[in-house]
Formats: structure tokens, C-alpha cells, sequence
């Protein structure tokens, strides 16, 4: 049997933990398990690679406004599925808070 745990996850630092910490950012609480987690933890690193490949096109070519709109549309859908996920996996408060941004 696959054991679920609640935890907790930050977007804007790309967290996950097991306690929630007051520390005035929003914060999602999901019930998963650890394959959730790292679906969750591979969105992340995608984000994260997409950024980086962001920056490095701006800084070669900085007036090629296709690729960068291309790269943020990518990074737009990862950030849907991150919430997406989150929703699927969350509390009913963590539920709300997501239909409240109207994001899914």
C-alpha cells in the first residue's frame, strides 16, 4: 500500500516540505506520495531549466522576441501544471486558494 503524507508546497521558491513554515509566503497543502512528489519536483526542475535557457538566449540574442515568447509560453505551462497538480493533489483549502486565481 502507497503511503500519502501531507506536505507542503511554495511555488515562488520551488519548495516542498513536510511542516508548514510562517514565513509570509503562500503556501499549498497536498496529499501525496512519493512518486507525487517528484512529478512535482521534475515541474520544478523544467521551470528551472527553462529559466536558465531564458537568460542565456537573452543574453546572445537579445532582440529575438520569438524565442523568448516561445520560452515564456513554455514556462506558462509548466506553471499550469504545477497548479494543476497541486489542485489534483491538495486539501480543499489548498483547493480553493487555486480557484480563487482563477489559474485551472
Amino acid at each position: 500500500m502507497v503511503t500519502k503524507n501531507h506536505f507542503f508546497v511554495t511555488i515562488d521558491t520551488k519548495e516542498i516540505r513536510d511542516v508548514s513554515i510562517d514565513d509570509n509566503q503562500v503556501e499549498y497543502e497536498i496529499i501525496a506520495d512519493e512518486q507525487e512528489l517528484l512529478e512535482i519536483q521534475q515541474i520544478f526542475q523544467t521551470m528551472d531549466n527553462e529559466s536558465k535557457d531564458a537568460v542565456e538566449d537573452i543574453s546572445i540574442n537579445p532582440f529575438d522576441e520569438a524565442k523568448v515568447d516561445s520560452e515564456r509560453e513554455t514556462y506558462d505551462r509548466s506553471l499550469i501544471s504545477v497548479y494543476q497538480r497541486l489542485y489534483e493533489l491538495g486539501t480543499e483549502e489548498t483547493k480553493n486558494k487555486i480557484k480563487e486565481l482563477g489559474i485551472i
